[in-house]
């Protein structure tokens, strides 16, 4: 697994991707500075965090947030197909065995999607902690009075549920990371790869108990609506996984 982060830090298409998730909750800021400063609104720094979306339209919540395992794949969950293409596949599996092979991508996917999103957030709580230092504006929310328990927490400890709602975030981003490689290990092709990963995200995204309710706070949905969704989409996860894992070690011969 060292030799697999090793290769991806190296490889000019991740160091991209990196840069390019770790501005896209920057430009959210500066949406927020253009929108809130004509009015002279001093927000409260947990509300201008990204996963809020305080900011009008939602753009870069969409950008990032729907097209994550697409983010994901380029970042490096395609990797199996890279070394396909390349003929080093078969060197490493004869090396080191299929199974660990897969176990192997399947578990470097997850840690780096998960530390790609957290070192994200992370940068983007400290910039807004910073520059909207002092307010104290909550979007209105705060007028609200009691909507559930969730809810009620949140509006009382904001910071708490950036933190929460952001640890959230990474794991969903982790598993996103594993339905790009999964679907990478199985075609073995970018072409259907990636509309696959694309789909079964999007898929999570469309229902009216949306993927979308678990990384985002101060909203009106509880925990009974909240974990029901991340316990389902998890399990879906690690059916495909699971699935591909069978497959690839048992019915695929190289």
């Amino acid at each position: 697994m060292k030799n697999q982060f090793t290769y991806l830090i190296n490889n000019k298409t991740t160091q991209g991707m990196f840069m390019l998730i770790l501005l896209i909750p920057c430009i959210e800021i500066v949406q927020l500075y253009i929108m809130l400063k004509p009015d002279a609104v001093n927000i409260h720094p947990a509300f201008a965090f990204f996963l809020a979306g305080s900011s009008r339209g939602h753009i870069t919540q969409i950008l990032l947030l729907w097209f994550l395992p697409v983010l994901c794949l380029l970042l490096g969950a395609d990797s199996s197909i890279q070394e396909y293409q390349t003929g080093v596949r078969n060197i490493i599996i004869n090396k080191i065995g299929k199974k660990t092979y897969i176990l192997q991508k399947l578990a470097g996917s997850f840690i780096l999607c998960f530390i790609t999103m957290f070192t994200t957030l992370l940068l983007n709580f400290i910039l807004v902690s910073i520059i909207f230092l002092g307010g104290t504006y909550k979007m209105g929310l705060n007028g609200l009075g009691s909507l559930n328990t969730l809810f009620d927490f949140s509006i009382q400890n904001p910071y708490l549920a950036d933190i929460g709602f952001g640890f959230m975030a990474c794991l969903m981003a982790g598993m996103a990371g594993l339905i790009g490689t999964s679907s990478s290990l199985f075609f073995l092709n970018k072409k259907f790869a990636y509309p696959t990963a694309f789909f079964i995200w999007f898929l999570m995204i469309l229902p009216n108990n949306s993927i979308m309710f678990i990384f985002q706070p101060f909203t009106e949905y509880g925990f009974e609506i909240i974990l029901p969704i991340f316990l389902v989409f998890s399990l879906i996860v690690l059916i495909i996984v699971g699935a591909l894992y069978l497959y690839e070690v048992k019915y695929v011969k190289e």
